[in-house]
């Protein structure tokens, strides 16, 4: 089976991500509004099928953004067709299904990709990783994206990090997408899980690591660099995390370093 075909995702994009959206909204703010849209989650992002089994790279980051409404582009690629074919599926057109699928698997080859946020990460992939690929051709069959939250918002601040610990393994469409995490990366088996911002990196912690995630204690302490293995079903893979790229400007002269301690950590 091609991991895009998992039931999982099937399933996930089954159920009513209205209903979800508004149950997760009070469950994950004390306020009862935790910023969620209400647009059919993300599953993955990029060809998942297409990876070379054991030679790839998972980045996890917290959520996907919701653009502004401003930023015409990707509400006409990606957030605009999303929800036309997700309300096609949802009416029993099984193409539409299939349709939504391919977009997520071809994300990195069209115009839908959003390189601001994508391209400063596959630079360093490809530099210290994949040496014969670029930041865009890094996407094709070494590296792919999932969040530890599929739903939509423009502030994570809004999501309690505890009230997330507390419902993950409670909730059904947390529950389900958790299991669907772990499959997938049961079947593309990474070399390197790569968290990207502590919002993402302390729920992994917590519900997939095997033994707390160690601090750094050298090039990278500053800004939470971390290391450790999780456990994705019967897949052990070794994780790498830090705060969040974007949030400081100088992520070049820090990544070089964070590898270097990375081969460090997995020499030791």
């Amino acid at each position: 089976m091609r991991p895009s075909q998992l039931p999982e995702i099937r399933e996930l994009m089954s159920r009513d991500y209205r209903a979800d959206v508004r149950r997760l909204n009070e469950l994950l703010n004390i306020r009862g509004d935790a910023g969620l849209e209400e647009i059919p989650p993300i599953p993955f992002t990029g060809d998942i099928d297409s990876m070379e089994r054991g030679n790839c790279i998972c980045l996890i980051g917290i959520n996907p953004q919701f653009p502004a409404p401003s930023r015409e582009k990707p509400h006409r690629l990606e957030i605009g067709p999303t929800k036309e074919t997700i309300a096609r599926f949802h009416s029993g057109e099984e193409g539409a299904y299939q349709e939504f699928t391919n977009s997520r698997l071809d994300y990195f080859r069209g115009d839908m990709a959003n390189w601001v946020h994508y391209g400063k990460l596959a630079e360093g992939y490809a530099e210290r990783f994949f040496p014969d690929k670029d930041y865009k051709s890094v996407w094709q069959e070494n590296a792919f994206a999932i969040d530890i939250l599929p739903y939509w918002s423009t502030d994570t601040s809004k999501i309690s990090e505890s009230r997330h610990r507390n419902n993950i393994d409670k909730d059904p469409a947390l529950v389900l997408h958790q299991a669907m995490i772990s499959r997938l990366i049961e079947a593309t088996q990474p070399c390197m899980i790569h968290v990207n911002g502590m919002e993402a990196g302390n729920p992994v912690n917590t519900r997939y690591c095997l033994s707390s995630l160690k601090k750094w204690k050298g090039h990278g302490m500053d800004k939470n660099l971390m290391f450790g293995h999780a456990s994705f079903g019967a897949t052990v893979v070794p994780v790498m995390t830090h705060n969040q790229f974007g949030q400081w400007t100088s992520h070049r002269k820090y990544w070089s370093g964070f590898v270097d301690a990375w081969e460090e950590w997995r020499d030791s």
